[in-house]
């Protein structure tokens, strides 16, 4: 017959420790008695000297001791030592542990205690009270990091993470918004008079643009944002206005003459690493980013830079290898300044936030070379990756602006987030049916092909 075991002692974890425990104590205290009963005289002599040269030092504090021990600490410094062991037994070795372990407990216990005070504190501190200096940190940096070197003028904890230049790159429904690209889409009242008894209608009214969207809206949860936004099934992107933005991010066709100082600033770093190195590169970002300020001493936003040298860093490597391979492949300012940072790529590690100072003053530009290598852009570098990606597989300059990719991928992001619809309905109606009307077996069936009322006779 089987039996269980859950209630007996030899089969319990607990009982199996504490009779461990009881071994222990048994096996500790069997050896202290063998120890002490054969090397006593050992013992109190080792006793003899660590209590003699302690009661030296404690019988000028008798006071921190009990009496059985302070009556004797005077006599013990000066005897001790030359006592003979075989005169004494155990009750004398007692005392004088008793006195060694006093005397430890007087120095460790305060010790305790303050590494405790100390640890607590620490804790603390680093838990709940953020204590360093921003402006320390910056200024420590600043002197290794471009990017730091950047923001060392900026206070970044009180800047609005979506509100002004240096504001976090838009969502696709928020880069829609404050552009104007989403329009809301009517139909006449006789189409939808004639769609009730079940005849179709193309016809519609003029598209009117949702507009007095701003930046502080951005902080606006889901559900607040869909409370006031007209229905998704009713909203549209303006196709045409999107392509006319997302051609104007490419900063038209790519000429030294024609750049601004922040540009060709930037042009002059991708440059220098081109030519000479990585190393160099960073030299000269750093120069540039501390010169940077965004604002005057109003507080007014305008950015300057100490482009001094620049021109001539152009005039010397713009016709260097590389850069000449660069601007034969892409044709507008955005993708050639692409082209360049990809390139610099196969010497080593070289980022955007060498120029971080850029981005307040040319967003679209600065996203686009920022999310470079990374597996999507942002909604702000949308038409500059699609035009740049498309002469990347052509291998050769497009002069044409090919920004349609870009206004497509917007498009389908705000219909799979459900902020617009399309003509066959809104990105759940859709889905629902397709669910409904179930797949095409003819095109995806696994056994497309085989009769399977009828099959194949092996041979």
């Amino acid at each position: 017959m089987a039996g269980s075991s859950a209630g007996q002692p030899g089969n319990d974890r607990v009982f199996d420790n504490f009779f461990l425990m009881i071994g222990f104590v048994i096996i500790i205290w069997m050896a202290s008695w063998l120890l002490w009963r054969s090397h006593s005289d050992a013992i109190l002599t080792v006793l003899f000297f660590v209590v003699g040269w302690l009661a030296k030092a404690a019988q000028h504090v008798p006071f921190l001791y009990p009496d059985s021990i302070s009556n004797g600490l005077e006599n013990w410094a000066t005897s001790l030592h030359n006592a003979n062991p075989a005169n004494y037994g155990w009750p004398a070795a007692k005392l004088l542990i008793q006195s060694i372990t006093h005397t430890l407990t007087l120095i460790l216990v305060p010790y305790i205690i303050w590494q405790v005070l100390r640890f607590r504190k620490i804790h603390v501190v680093n838990k709940f009270v953020r204590r360093f200096d921003l402006d320390k940190l910056k200024e420590r940096n600043a002197k290794k990091y471009a990017a730091i070197a950047s923001i060392r003028h900026e206070n970044l904890l009180a800047q609005p993470l979506y509100e002004g230049s240096w504001a976090m790159t838009r969502q696709p429904i928020d880069y829609a918004l404050l552009n104007h690209l989403v329009v809301v889409r009517k139909k006449r009242i006789g189409a939808q008079v004639m769609q009730m008894v079940g005849i179709n209608s193309d016809a519609v009214d003029s598209e009117k643009p949702i507009k007095g969207w701003n930046e502080k809206k951005i902080r606006w949860s889901v559900p607040e944002r869909r409370r006031v936004l007209p229905s998704p099934a009713s909203c549209r992107l303006d196709v045409v206005k999107t392509d006319a933005l997302l051609r104007e991010t490419l900063g038209g066709k790519f000429d030294e003459a024609h750049l601004d100082k922040f540009e060709r600033c930037v042009v002059a770093i991708l440059y220098t690493g081109h030519a000479d190195g990585l190393k160099k590169a960073r030299e000269l970002a750093l120069r540039l980013a501390w010169s940077f300020k965004r604002l005057d001493s109003k507080g007014r936003e305008r950015p300057t830079i100490d482009d001094k040298g620049v021109d001539a860093i152009i005039a010397k490597h713009k016709n260097h290898t590389r850069v000449r391979e660069a601007k034969k492949k892409h044709h507008f300012k955005t993708t050639v300044m692409m082209g360049l940072l990809e390139g610099l790529w196969s010497k080593g590690i070289f980022t955007a936030s060498e120029f971080l100072w850029f981005k307040p003053v040319h967003r679209g530009t600065y996203a686009a070379l920022d999310f470079l290598g990374g597996d999507m852009p942002p909604a702000e570098a949308l038409g500059s990756w699609a035009h740049y990606m498309l002469e990347k597989r052509c291998k050769h300059a497009i002069q044409e602006a090919c920004v349609e990719a870009g206004t497509d991928a917007l498009q389908q992001m705000l219909f799979n987030e459900m902020w617009i619809g399309s003509d066959d309905g809104t990105i759940d109606e859709v889905t629902e049916k397709a669910v409904l009307d179930g797949g095409d077996d003819e095109k995806f069936s696994p056994t497309r092909g085989i009769d399977l009322y009828d099959p194949v006779k092996r041979a």
